[in-house]
């Protein structure tokens, strides 16, 4: 609903200079960039070169493993430095390892695997990795089978790294009778299994076309695993036209600036165009990934050697732009020949210990509660305000009258007879700016005063009004009381919506209703109130002003024609229009129109700085004009209601579970959109905006702040709901505060009256 002018004009004369912060903190939110979204490297390497100090440490963030202990805590990633110095053997200790390979003839560590290996009883390996990280290459076996293999020799943690040749294999099973061993025999080029399209490439981020007199230069078949890596690799990575993807990349963009990895895997499809066969390759992914268990290795009772098969050593995963800067820097330091070796820290990245944005969410839940609250009993301190300033004029009058002075009452209207053979005057005294009485109007069956201010020489009315126990009411004359079946009517809304919402999927519908809502609510307790107090700091009249009058209405409807139709029409829908009222509503719904651009093209929109922003101020001022229109007018009814939703919270939230068929609860659903993605982490890292990555987005009807700190993300979340509900109570609290208040000033006392303050 556009809001019309005596609403917005109220909120000018009772709002202030923080507005025009709010609008400029909105701008600069809209530049800030999207918070970090990253979640799978939970844990973090620090790598030491000889000779350097604890803070000047190369850190690399890495993902954790799904078996073994925990990664070492933040705060004991020195540990390893002791008082005797920051080189040579005072840095192995605590968490501090040394990079270590594995042994010469199982360079995957996929030997016990296989069976070619045993290092159960390798008691001189033991020694010589003892206190070392072994840096191992993905693929081959599983990830857990590999640090399994490293505990056993003895080592203090794996570090696996992701490689092009693990995206490939050879189908041992594709074995012929009389081909020979599988482990031995010649593998052709179709016996490859190539790397998996979206898995493990993704041809729209770089695509090439390698002729077949370069794609015979690299090596597919080679055992054990069919890549070779020392002869592939130099051929496929790179910024440089040594890389065959760079070389032979045919789109406009390159391949440099589309291809984040920098690598690329030939996916085992060609084309043939005029005798000549050319090879597809593509964008290789290098992301992390999550060290999951291998169910397959006997654990427990089941190994029958009493837990055999535990790991108990950290494992990490580190990406192939990370191995490659580990790697450099360790074979640099032994070709260096320096007796000092780089030493590594592995532990758990930072994570704050305590939520400070659930403390900063709670604080802005009450101040919202507290504001609105307060606002929605203004009409009282007005009316306060009016009584006090009558009551100085009639003492300066009588003031004045003691003293043979003019008393400041000015004579208005044409004389009248006083019957006595002279005349007499209306006499008014000075009116103050801002204050003026509507007609009365009716609301709920009973006759009630609608005040938008008062002027003093009304004030005796006034006065008498409120001490008859008829009140004065909202200057919104579409403001509500709740009755008890009004409680009712929430819980059989509120039900069906949810129901609807459940059921239906239709949260887009939520998100547009949310923005047009709010940005109605916007501009009635922010961005009008910011302008009008603008122009009137500046003394700038002319946008308070009418841009249309009712004279000029008749006359374009006299006129006739589309434009006389038109101007009529505006002026019956939304009355007197100044040019603050249509630069309000602009900004407002403008700013609404990008909200909801960004809600509905950006993947997890709540990451970005402008959208929670802005969806705290839209609840903000919801929240605020909400109360200003329903306000309680007893106990008894507030009580009602909060008994209904407390019943209705806990039945759609812990009996929902229970009723329905996948055992979901029905407010959990709702409210984060659908539920959480129900696509794997890695594919939704990398394919955001596919349907299976869709939802945990919260909906719009909270607030929220994001957690402060904290490298995993989230966000600490308020509800509306736990705003306006005891917020209807606190209004009523703070209105039969303020009565009592101008009841003391009607019987003669002191009381309290509110200021005008700001503009």
């Amino acid at each position: 609903r556009t809001p019309k002018r005596g609403a917005l004009g109220t909120r000018a004369a009772t709002m202030s200079t923080p507005q025009s912060r709010v609008l400029t903190g909105l701008v600069a939110a809209a530049l800030l960039p999207a918070l970090a979204s990253a979640i799978l490297p939970t844990g973090a390497i620090d790598v030491y070169l000889p000779e350097v100090a604890a803070s000047d440490a190369i850190t690399i963030h890495a993902s954790e493993g799904g078996f073994g202990p925990h990664l070492a805590p933040f705060a004991s990633r020195h540990s390893h430095f002791t008082e005797a110095g920051s080189s040579g053997a005072s840095r192995v200790g605590g968490v501090g390892v040394v990079p270590s390979f594995p042994p010469e003839d199982d360079s995957d560590l996929c030997g016990e695997a296989g069976g070619s290996a045993d290092y159960t009883r390798a008691s001189s390996g033991r020694n010589g990795y003892h206190k070392s990280a072994i840096l191992v290459p993905r693929g081959g076996c599983s990830f857990e089978r590999k640090a399994l293999s490293a505990q056993r020799l003895g080592a203090d943690a794996v570090v696996i790294y992701n490689t092009m040749a693990s995206r490939y294999s050879l189908n041992i099973t594709n074995t012929t009778e009389g081909a020979g061993d599988a482990k031995s025999r010649e593998y052709t080029i179709d016996e490859v299994i190539w790397p998996g399209d979206k898995l493990d490439y993704d041809c729209d981020y770089g695509r090439a076309l390698i002729p077949e007199a370069q794609f015979q230069r690299l090596e597919f078949t080679k055992l054990p695993g069919g890549y070779d890596g020392e002869t592939n690799d130099g051929h496929l990575e790179g910024r440089t036209s040594n890389n065959l993807c760079v070389k032979y990349d045919e789109s406009a963009a390159g391949f440099v600036d589309r291809c984040a990895s920098q690598r690329c895997l030939v996916t085992g499809n060609k084309e043939t165009s005029g005798g000549e066969t050319r090879y597809e390759a593509c964008c290789a992914w290098d992301l992390h990934v999550w060290l999951y268990p291998d169910s397959s290795i006997p654990k427990g009772d089941e190994a029958g050697e009493g837990g055999a098969n535990e790991v108990t050593i950290p494992s990490v995963f580190i990406t192939m732009e990370q191995s490659s800067e580990i790697l450099d820097l360790v074979r640099g330091v032994e070709t260096s020949g320096d007796s000092d070796k780089i030493v590594m820290s592995i532990y758990e990245r930072y994570r704050p210990e305590y939520n400070i944005s659930a403390v900063l969410i709670w604080a802005f839940g009450v101040f919202v509660a507290w504001l609105a609250s307060y606002m929605s009993s203004g009409d009282y301190r007005r009316v306060g305000k009016a009584v006090v300033e009558r009551r100085k004029f009639n003492a300066a009058s009588r003031r004045n009258m003691a003293e043979g002075v003019e008393d400041g009452y000015r004579d208005e209207g044409p004389g009248v007879a006083d019957g006595r053979g002279g005349t007499m005057r209306t006499r008014t005294p000075p009116a103050s700016p801002g204050l003026e009485m509507n007609a009365p109007s009716n609301s709920q069956g009973e006759e009630r005063t609608m005040y938008s201010g008062l002027h003093p020489g009304d004030a005796a009315g006034e006065v008498a009004a409120a001490a008859s126990g008829r009140g004065v009411v909202s200057s919104d004359p579409e403001s509500l009381e709740l009755t008890p079946m009004h409680a009712v009517g929430f819980l059989v809304m509120s039900s069906t919506s949810l129901l609807v919402l459940f059921y239906f999927k239709i949260y887009a519908v939520v998100k547009v209703m949310y923005a047009l809502g709010c940005s109605g609510a916007f501009a009635q307790v922010i961005v009008h109130p910011a302008l009008s107090c603008a122009c009137r700091r500046l003394r700038w009249d002319g946008p308070l002003r009418d841009v249309n009058s009712a004279e000029g209405a008749g006359r374009a409807a006299m006129a006739g024609g589309v434009r006389g139709k038109c101007t009529n029409f505006l002026w019956q829908t939304f009355g007197p229009v100044t040019s603050v009222d249509i630069a309000s509503m602009v900004i407002s719904y403008a700013t609404g129109a990008y909200w909801l651009y960004v809600a509905f093209t950006v993947p997890h929109p709540d990451t970005r700085a402008f959208y929670w922003i802005v969806q705290d101020v839209f609840g903000l001022c919801m929240c605020v004009l909400f109360l200003d229109t329903i306000k309680l007018n007893a106990v008894k009814v507030g009580a009602v209601l909060l008994i209904v939703a407390f019943f209705y919270d806990i039945f759609f939230v812990f009996v929902t579970p229970l009723l329905t068929k996948h055992g979901e609860s029905i407010m959990v659903n709702v409210a984060t959109s659908g539920g959480p993605p129900k696509a794997d982490p890695s594919w939704c890292e990398k394919y955001p905006t596919t349907e299976e990555c869709k939802g945990g987005d919260p909906l719009p009807m909270l607030f929220a702040v994001p957690r402060i700190g904290d490298y995993q993300g989230g966000m600490s979340m308020l509800g509306l709901g736990d705003i306006v509900l005891p917020g209807l109570l606190l209004s009523f609290a703070s209105r039969f505060d303020e009565a009592k208040r101008l009841m003391g000033l009607v019987s003669g006392g002191a009381g309290r009256a509110a200021g005008s303050g700001g503009c």
